[in-house]
C-alpha cells in the first residue's frame, strides 16, 4: 500500500545533510538568502550514543580555517583542536624520518570529527532562519520543483523549496536524482579498508601524527585532545592475500597480521585483540560525478560530489571551501542560475585534482625506502625546492596553506616533476654531483 503523503510545506532553501558540511553552507546561506531547513536522516547525534566510541580524526587547514573565520566560529573550534607541525615516519629497521608539513614550521590542526559536527551542529541551531529536522528519511527528490519527499515517525511529507543543495555524502540522494536525469557518475569503494585502534604513544611527539609503512600497509596514529591517546587507524587492503582484512576473519588472526606488520606498536596496545573484535572494518567511498548543479535549482556539495581518499586530510576542507566558493559566487553575480554554473566551472576540477592527489599521498607514505623507482627523482625535487623557494612550493603546503586552486597546486607540481624528470634523464645519478650554482643556471631552469 502506498503511504499517504502530506500536503505540501513551503520551505525556502533545503539543506539535505547534517554531516560537515550541511551545517556550513546552511550557516553562509541563512544570512545572505533568507531560511534554510537541513534534513538529517540519522537521529540527532548530539543526543545519542551511536558510534560514540569512534575517534575519528579530521584536519582542518587554511581552507578550513577561511570558512571558521567566515562564520565567526574559529576562536571556539581552536578549543577543540591539537596542532601538527609534521609527521614521522618510523621504519621498520628503527630509524625515523620527519617531514615538516610547512617549510615556515606552521602547523596543521586535528580535531576528533565528532566533536566538530557536534559544535557546526550548535552554531547551526543559532543561527536564525536555520531548522534542523533529525530523522529524516529521503524518499523522493523532484529537481525541477523543487521537492523533496521524507518520511519520519509522523509520516511522510512533501517539502517544496526555492533551492536544493545535496550535502549528504557519498551515497547521496540528491546526486541520484541527478544521475536520474542524465549525470554521470563514479562510484567506487578504495581498494583499502582501516580499522580504528587507540594507543598510548610513550615517547612520541604529540604535535605530530605519526606513522608506520609497511609496503602493502600503513598504520597512521593523531594525537587526541579527550585523552592521553593516539587515535592510529590501520590500512589494509579489503581484498586478497595477506596482509589484508580478508585474509584475517578472526580477531585472533586480524592481532596476529597487526604483530607481523607492526611488531614495535603490539606492545603499546594490551587490549589489541578486543578492540580488533568490536571495532568495525570501514571502506572509504569514492565518488566522481560529471554534473554538480541541475539549471538555477540545485546544486551538490562536498562528499555528494568527490568523496576521496583520506590521507592528504583535504575532503573536509574541500567540502568547506565548496561552500564558501558558491556564497562567494551568489555574492559577485546576484544570480543563482550564473552562479551555480560558474560554481560547477570552478569546482569540479579541484574536486577531481584533490582526489588525486590524496589517492597519491597514500602511496608515498607506505611506502618503504628503495621500493620506489622515482627516488632519485624525489631528492632532485626537494632541492630545487630549497633552491627555489619561491617558485617550488611542495604540494602539501599548497593544498593545506594556501588557497591556490587544487587543479592549479596539481599542474605546477607536474611542471615540477617535469622538470625533475629531464634532469634524471640527462645526468643520471650525477644530478646529485651537481652544484648549487650549476642547478641554478641550468637551462632548465632558467
Amino acid at each position: 500500500m502506498t503511504p499517504r503523503v502530506a500536503a505540501s510545506q513551503s520551505r525556502g532553501i533545503v539543506v539535505v545533510g547534517a554531516g560537515l558540511v550541511g551545517p556550513v553552507a546552511a550557516m553562509y546561506l541563512a544570512r545572505r538568502h533568507g531560511p534554510v531547513t537541513v534534513l538529517e536522516q540519522r537521529p540527532d547525534p548530539r543526543g545519542t550514543s551511536t558510534r560514540a566510541d569512534r575517534s575519528l580524526t579530521v584536519i582542518l587547514s587554511a581552507r578550513g580555517w577561511r570558512v571558521m573565520e567566515d562564520l565567526g566560529l574559529a576562536e571556539r573550534v581552536r578549543g577543540l583542536c591539537l596542532p601538527l607541525k609534521g609527521r614521522m615516519g618510523h621504519l621498520p629497521d628503527g630509524s625515523t624520518d620527519f617531514t615538516p608539513y610547512s617549510r615556515d614550521g606552521s602547523p596543521i590542526w586535528a580535531v576528533e570529527r565528532r566533536r566538530l559536527q557536534h559544535l557546526l551542529l550548535d552554531a547551526a541551531a543559532a543561527t536564525p532562519g536555520v531548522e534542523l529536522r533529525f530523522g529524516q528519511r529521503v524518499h523522493a527528490i523532484d529537481l525541477d520543483g523543487p521537492r523533496v519527499t521524507v518520511g519520519d515517525d509522523s509520516g511522510t511529507h512533501r517539502l517544496s523549496c526555492t533551492r536544493l543543495l545535496g550535502c549528504d555524502g557519498a551515497r547521496s540522494a540528491v546526486r541520484a536524482a541527478m544521475v536520474r536525469r542524465g549525470a554521470r557518475e563514479r562510484v567506487g569503494t578504495l581498494e583499502l579498508a582501516y580499522q580504528e585502534i587507540n594507543l598510548p604513544l610513550p615517547g612520541c611527539d604529540p604535535e605530530i601524527m605519526h606513522y608506520w609503512p609497511a609496503g602493502d600497509a600503513l598504520f597512521g596514529a593523531f594525537p587526541m585532545l579527550s585523552a592521553d591517546l593516539f587515535a592510529g587507524s590501520v590500512f589494509l587492503r579489503r581484498e586478497g592475500p595477506a596482509p589484508s582484512f580478508a585474509a584475517a576473519s578472526s580477531p585472533e588472526d586480524r592481532a596476529r597480521q597487526f604483530h607481523d606488520l607492526f611488531p614495535q606498536l603490539t606492545a603499546h596496545i594490551t587490549d589489541l585483540r578486543d578492540q580488533l573484535a568490536v571495532k568495525p572494518v570501514s571502506t572509504v567511498s569514492l565518488v566522481r560525478c560529471d554534473t554538480w548543479v541541475h539549471g538555477e535549482r540545485a546544486a551538490l556539495l562536498g562528499d555528494a560530489c568527490h568523496a576521496m581518499a583520506p590521507f592528504m586530510g583535504q575532503g573536509m576542507n574541500c567540502g568547506f571551501e565548496d561552500a564558501r566558493t558558491l556564497v562567494r559566487l551568489l555574492d559577485e553575480t546576484g544570480d543563482w542560475g550564473a552562479a551555480l554554473a560558474r560554481y560547477q566551472d570552478v569546482r569540479r576540477a579541484d574536486g577531481d585534482s584533490i582526489a588525486d592527489i590524496s589517492h597519491e599521498h597514500y602511496r608515498t607514505m607506505s611506502r618503504l625506502p628503495g621500493q620506489s623507482e622515482t627516488e632519485l627523482e624525489s631528492a632532485v625535487i626537494r632541492r630545487l625546492q630549497d633552491l627555489f623557494p619561491g617558485r617550488f612550493v611542495p604540494l602539501y603546503e599548497r593544498c593545506a596553506f594556501s588557497e591556490q586552486s587544487y587543479a592549479s597546486a596539481w599542474a605546477d607540481e607536474q611542471a615540477l616533476r617535469r622538470v625533475a624528470h629531464a634532469l634524471t634523464r640527462s645526468h643520471g645519478t650525477a644530478v646529485r654531483d651537481l652544484t648549487d650554482d650549476q642547478l641554478r643556471r641550468h637551462r632548465l631552469l632558467v
